[in-house]
């Protein structure tokens, strides 16, 4: 660590230039020069920087999936045209599990890797498009039908995750 950060009060793993505040105001903004620091990952023990899976349980843990599927399980979602729509995707809905919220999410987190036009180019096979390998763990209609259900929203949570839960 540099002599001229500090850690943040807050965050442990941040550092912040060890600079008094300024005082002054004015009405052209002038950016701060902030002093270079080599950058610094604070991680707990037991997890590694080069484990992704390790990293995104680090912040969406078993409890957190837990949640994350119970609120999709309950969110009712009624087909658009009412008793018309007998054959709607809606009437086909099955609970989900946590195994299906992290394969939901790693397509999701692929999807910003390798960005297509239309949802549909992922599932396409007709030969003009890569074929992806996230069709072959779920289908394009469960993948859209969890788009419109999955809910991270609510205020029934208790204990650590109380205050994140009454945000949304």
């Amino acid at each position: 660590m540099s002599k001229d950060t500090v850690f943040d009060s807050t965050d442990r793993g941040t550092l912040r230039p060890n600079l008094k505040p300024l005082h002054k105001k004015g009405n052209a903004f002038n950016p701060i020069e902030l002093p270079h620091f080599d950058p610094q990952i604070t991680l707990p023990d037991y997890i590694s920087s080069d484990n992704p899976i390790a990293l995104f349980t680090l912040y969406y843990t078993p409890e957190i999936i837990e949640l994350i599927v119970q609120k999709t399980n309950k969110h009712i979602r009624l087909p658009k045209n009412g008793d018309d729509s007998s054959r709607a995707r809606a009437n086909e809905w099955y609970p989900i599990y946590s195994g299906e919220i992290y394969i939901y999410f790693a397509i999701q987190i692929y999807m910003t890797l390798f960005v297509c036009n239309e949802i549909y180019d992922y599932w396409n096979t007709n030969g003009l498009t890569p074929i992806h390998p996230i069709s072959a763990e779920m289908s394009r209609d469960r993948f859209q039908e969890l788009y419109i259900r999955v809910q991270l929203a609510g205020n029934e949570a208790i204990g650590p995750y109380n205050r994140v839960s009454n945000i949304f």
